[in-house]
């Protein structure tokens, strides 16, 4: 009897070290998301990194400062425009309805697009995505910062740009990978900066035009691969879709624009105005016949009603047979994802109506009309399509939402500036380091693809330099196009 307590007392105390083991691991520190960026504990503490911000130092007093935002590339503009021509608010009281001047003509901006490492859709596709959350991470703290750089040959940084006193984050792809990444950061460095996404700002809006229950009806998405990937669009539409009709009877269909943005800010990868004939898949990365997940299909030719001329490459072989077809226009390329959007759509939910498509990506309204005029295309093209497709559909910029969200921030933490003007705004963009040896920088000034998405983060570099928006570092039929789409911006920029 004495030996079975003896042995009940070494269990005991057995189970007790069993527990008090297991308990010490699960009591470890969880791994937190942030902590595998170094470029994170970099900003707060390393005073030897060129990403240090000296957080005790940032204004108190911001009413003053501007307003950040930034983008991938050009493409952010159009948010940008919005925000600039938005007029829902009295400008003396800031109650709402619309006064005939613009809400925020008495304010600054900084613009960034991180042009030298776009698109950003393409990331997570390449299984890069913490490098697209380091780049997000560098885009912030470049706003957050004073530094910039005058040419990307200078060693030493200028220190006259202000921080930010809200930031924007125009970019589908980043704020679908990095919205969530940048606000913790922040509480890390001890900064109270706002942060603002657009893809919650475009779920709410592509609701809010859906009619009678909602139900019946698909929502079309148009977004890079990575924001697609990502799957923000679907979620945040469910929850939207959900607080206004009480049921989740609504089909989603998304479509990820594979080089569509890069084609519009004329990545050479993805278009080339020049080319006469096929450039070869070690050039040429958009889709293509062979293509595993973005394949130009012979059956679908109708559907693409593509361009042709240099618009389109093809390349036959001996008996004339077509063995390679390259997209190089950006309308072809919006003709062949309006396509596919519009097949799956039909094939997912043959019984139901197109209720809004989300131009989920900043460079998509640039092209807004030619977008349009695919989907009417495609709707006089036989009785299928014209059943799916409204005579009037609806395309949704998420980026007059976004305006809206930011204007109330202001208002809330009372940050409005009172001498402040547009004019006063400032535009930056990156371009590939030339001073950094190991940087890969071809005869077109860029990052080669495979370099560009083979980078690893935690490096500690500054692959690219900002510097000020010139025509030296944008494409000419790029800024033909904000000249003539955004005049205003165009003369803010160069003014």
């Amino acid at each position: 009897m004495k030996y079975e307590k003896q042995l009940k007392v070494i269990a005991s105390i057995f189970t007790l070290l069993v527990f008090w083991v297991n308990c010490g691991k699960v009591a470890e520190k969880p791994t937190k998301s942030i902590d595998k960026f170094q470029i994170i504990s970099d900003i707060k503490s390393n005073k030897n990194s060129p990403f240090y911000i000296d957080a005790e130092k940032y204004p108190v007093d911001r009413k003053a400062l501007p307003i950040g935002v930034f983008d991938s590339g050009t493409g952010g503009l159009t948010v940008l425009n919005s925000i600039l021509t938005l007029d829902n608010f009295n400008n003396n009281t800031h109650e709402t309805g619309g006064d005939g001047v613009p809400d925020f003509i008495s304010e600054r901006f900084i613009y960034l697009g991180d042009k030298a490492n776009m698109p950003y859709g393409r990331y997570d596709g390449e299984g890069k995505s913490d490098f697209l959350k380091e780049l997000i991470l560098k885009d912030v703290r470049f706003l957050l910062g004073r530094k910039y750089y005058r040419l990307p040959t200078d060693s030493l940084a200028k220190t006259g740009k202000d921080p930010a006193k809200a930031i924007v984050i125009a970019c589908n792809t980043a704020t679908a990978f990095g919205c969530d990444l940048t606000r913790e950061a922040m509480k890390e460095w001890g900064l109270d900066v706002e942060i603002m996404g657009i893809i919650d700002a475009g779920a709410e809006s592509v609701v809010a035009v859906l009619t009678g229950n909602g139900d019946k009806q698909i929502i079309g998405v148009m977004a890079t691969q990575g924001t697609c990937a990502s799957n923000g669009y679907p979620r945040a539409v469910k929850k939207e879709f959900i607080k206004r009709f009480q049921h989740d009877d609504i089909g989603i269909v998304q479509q990820a624009g594979f080089g569509l943005a890069a084609a519009i800010d004329g990545d050479n990868n993805y278009i080339d105005p020049t080319a006469e004939t096929v450039r070869g898949s070690q050039i040429y990365q958009g889709p293509g016949l062979n293509h595993p997940l973005y394949p130009i299909e012979p059956g679908l030719w109708k559907e693409y009603g593509f361009e042709t001329g240099n618009s389109l490459l093809m390349g036959k072989d001996r008996d004339g047979e077509i063995v390679e077809v390259e997209l190089n226009s950006v309308v072809n390329y919006i003709k062949y994802h309006v396509a596919h959007l519009v097949v799956n759509a039909s094939k997912t939910y043959p019984d139901r109506k197109l209720g809004a498509v989300i131009l989920g990506c900043t460079h998509y309204p640039f092209f807004e009309k030619e977008i349009r005029d695919h989907f009417i295309y495609l709707k006089h093209l036989n009785e299928k399509y014209n059943q799916i497709i409204p005579g009037n559909i609806v395309l949704v910029d998420p980026a007059e939402a976004l305006a809206v969200e930011l204007y109330s921030h202001l208002k809330q933490h009372n940050l409005w500036c009172d001498n402040c003007s547009n004019k006063d705004s400032a535009f930056y963009i990156s371009v590939p380091n030339p001073l950094l040896a190991n940087n890969q920088i071809d005869e077109n000034g860029e990052f080669p693809f495979t370099y560009k998405y083979g980078r690893f983060i935690n490096k500690g570099f500054e692959f690219v330099k900002r510097v000020p928006f010139s025509r030296q570092w944008i494409k000419p039929e790029v800024l033909k196009r904000i000249q003539s789409k955004m005049p205003e911006i165009y003369k803010m920029i160069f003014n």
